[in-house]
Parts: structure tokens; C-alpha cells; sequence
């Protein structure tokens, strides 16, 4: 099973990416963009996990589980995000 499988909207993405044609002054600011909710993605995730750990560490394992699970989803998005720039560039 691809990752895709797991991930509907990568294959969106890498859809999207090939067949969308911006004009060469938008492009810079679409990246732009895209860099910085790539940043973003990253950061949440970090701080997700560390939320993650200290619930875990304050016996509230479920509620630290919830939160290790949105930050791998902001990791995985971020990854595809990434995916999609390096093919862009």
C-alpha cells in the first residue's frame, strides 16, 4: 500500500502540482508561501510532541497519545508538503 493510500490529498498535491501554471510572478509567491506553511507544519509539530511528552509524563496518557498523533499527521503533511517543492523546483 502506497503512502499516498494513507494520505488522499498527497496524491491531490502531486496532481495539483503537475498540472498548475502559474505566471512567473505568482510562482515566487506561491513558494513563498508554501515555504512558510511548510515552517509552520514543522514547528506545530514540535510543539505537539512536546505537549505529547508532558502529558505522558503527568500520567495523561491518552490525551499525550492524541497529541503525538497530530503531530506525526502535521509531520506527514509537512513531508508531503516538501515533496512537493523539491519537484517544483
Amino acid at each position: 500500500m502506497d503512502k499516498e493510500d494513507h494520505l488522499p490529498w498527497a496524491k491531490t498535491n502531486k496532481k495539483l502540482a503537475s498540472s498548475v501554471r502559474f505566471k512567473p510572478s505568482c510562482d515566487n509567491t506561491v513558494e513563498n508561501e508554501l515555504w512558510g506553511f511548510l515552517s509552520k507544519l514543522e514547528h506545530r509539530a514540535e510543539i505537539l510532541i512536546a505537549i505529547s511528552h508532558n502529558q505522558r509524563t503527568s500520567g495523561c496518557y491518552e490525551l499525550a497519545e492524541a497529541y503525538k498523533k497530530q503531530s506525526m499527521n502535521s509531520k506527514a503533511k509537512a513531508q508531503s508538503i516538501r515533496k512537493l517543492l523539491m519537484d517544483l523546483a
